[in-house]
């Protein structure tokens, strides 16, 4: 059996588990990372089969030349003594002619077998594959990690011996491993990160006994980026280096180790509501994600679970489960509305049509690739198969909104499944308010036709181990990705107008994978559903 390597590899196998692969850009789908996964089982197989022939060889010819030993072991003072006590001897004769014919007949022949092009011939197949991690893969990987950090406040000495949030795996990274992670935040410019990094891999470089890489050279490298670090700082201002990827002193005066502990040891004054800023945002978005209360006790006493028929009468025998969230903006989550065989069945439907996880462009009508979302997506017709038009009824009568894509009430079923540290960063689900005349007349005529995105309703279709959970910076709320559940808000207020507090984002998958099913509910269709209000206040 191949025992685990502890490399960073496996730390990234143990943060997300899942199901197939489809073409290149692995890290941003835990469903890829399967079929990595299978890749590399059949590279340890062709490896495995090609070691065991290997040592076969090698075995053979240590026997021979074991044998051949115990002859020359012979006490003698000279070459013709020794020739003639060996050739005098008949089971040394005997021996002799064994090994220059049956022995010798068999190391020919596994000289003459090349197993090693048989292995190389493999590989290559195997490495050919479309679905075969490239360099691109591997950066978004180490990348992830210093996200989950940064999000989590991971301790790095906990993160590189496995533990993620007090969930202990085999997943280890080696002082090679975290010399690397430094130089790629060196490289993206997190330059607190990389003395961080650094210091890790010189420890874990003495407990190895300097076996993967030496001492020495992790301490000049780690030397030169406190340097590095230290020269970026100076001439800084306060509230500039808040916002950047420096410590606030220099590391000559203050270890790093000593810094963090005084960042991480900052709590409470999260600011709320509309008019904050960006920095306000971010920090609450990471203590939500981290599973820090942004609102009073008394506020969060305040929201209840109850069973609601909605005012429909398909639902009075068998009512939801509603749960309260936040009253403004106004967002509740429904219980066991999905069941465990209709989520296998959108997955298997989304599975082939898995892309990578576009962002509307500048001007409005173009989509682009983008590092603040890290996931693939399949986007699914309600004719596609029957369950998809049972779903879309079923929100209907949930939310009282129509939802009938043949009407252009509502987008096509969106199902996205997150990478390595997978996420997607506070953004707005509304497209059309706070956009100016211009950008507007550059979207495609159908969009401006269905109107804005007026609510958002969202389906979990697994339970994440840790991280995953979608966070409100500006309400201060963050909602669990429950399997079988769903979280529905309103992107527009009553009166029309956008609700700048739906500011969401997807937390960073920290350990496990992450489904979840989106069907953004359009504005035009629903004249005689949701009535709007002409106070500007509500």
């Amino acid at each position: 059996m191949v025992k685990p390597l502890k490399t960073l590899e496996t730390l990234l196998s143990v943060s997300v588990l899942c199901v197939f692969c489809v073409d290149a850009e692995v890290f941003t789908a835990s469903s890829d990372l399967t079929g990595a996964f299978q890749l590399e089982l059949q590279i340890v197989d062709v490896l495995t089969r090609f070691a065991a022939q290997a040592q076969a060889k090698l075995d053979t010819i240590h026997r021979y030349l074991e044998e051949y030993e115990s002859v020359v072991a012979e006490k003698v003072t000279n070459e013709e003594e020794f020739m003639e006590r060996v050739a005098g001897n008949p089971v040394h004769a005997y021996r002799l002619m064994k090994r220059l014919t049956v022995d010798w007949k068999e190391i020919q022949h596994h000289m003459r077998n090349d197993d090693w092009q048989y292995a190389v011939r493999n590989l290559e197949h195997i490495g050919m594959r479309s679905n075969f991690p490239n360099d691109e893969d591997f950066f978004g990987a180490a990348q992830a990690l210093i996200r989950l950090q940064d999000t989590y406040e991971l301790n790095i000495t906990d993160l590189s011996r496995g533990n993620l949030l007090g969930r202990q795996t085999h997943a280890e990274l080696t002082a090679q491993d975290c010399l690397y992670m430094g130089k790629h935040a060196q490289n993206s410019g997190a330059l607190a990160r990389a003395v961080e990094w650094f210091e890790e891999a010189f420890v874990l470089a003495g407990s190895e006994s300097n076996r993967n890489i030496h001492q020495d050279h992790v301490a000049e490298t780690l030397a030169k980026a406190v340097e590095l670090h230290d020269q970026s700082l100076k001439g800084l201002h306060e509230s500039v280096v808040s916002t950047t990827n420096l410590f606030e002193h220099p590391l000559r005066q203050i270890a790093a180790r000593q810094q963090r502990r005084d960042i991480n040891s900052r709590t409470g004054n999260y600011k709320l509501g509309m008019n904050i800023s960006f920095v306000d945002d971010t920090n609450n978005f990471n203590a939500l994600c981290r599973g820090e209360h942004l609102l009073s006790e008394a506020v969060r006493s305040g929201m209840k679970c109850r069973y609601e028929d909605r005012g429909q009468p398909y639902l009075r025998l068998m009512p939801v489960k509603m749960e309260q969230f936040s009253a403004e903006p106004a967002l509740y989550s429904f219980h066991d509305i999905i069941s465990d065989a209709e989520i296998e069945a959108v997955k298997q439907l989304a599975i082939p049509l898995f892309a990578r996880s576009m962002v509307q462009g500048e001007k409005g009508s173009s989509h682009k690739v983008s590092s603040v979302r890290t996931s693939k997506t399949a986007w699914l017709t309600d004719d596609l198969d029957p369950l998809l038009a049972r779903l879309s009824r079923r929100i209907q009568l949930i939310t009282g909104l129509e939802t009938a894509q043949s009407k252009s009430a509502a987008e096509l079923l969106q199902v996205a499944n997150y990478g390595i540290g997978g996420h997607y960063l506070p953004h707005h689900d509304y497209l059309m308010r706070e956009k100016s005349d211009q950008e507007l007349e550059s979207m495609p005529m159908r969009e401006i036709l269905m109107g804005d995105r007026i609510a958002t309703f969202m389906f979990y279709l697994n339970d994440v181990e840790r991280g995953g959970w979608t966070a409100f910076p500006r309400a201060g709320i963050a909602v669990p990705p429950r399997k079988g559940s769903a979280a529905f808000w309103w992107n527009l207020k009553r009166n029309g107008e956008a609700d700048p507090l739906t500011l969401h984002g997807a937390c960073p998958v920290l350990l496990g994978c992450k489904w979840v099913s989106n069907k953004w509910i359009r504005e035009t269709a629903q004249t005689f559903s949701a009535s709007c209000l002409l106070d500007a206040n509500k």
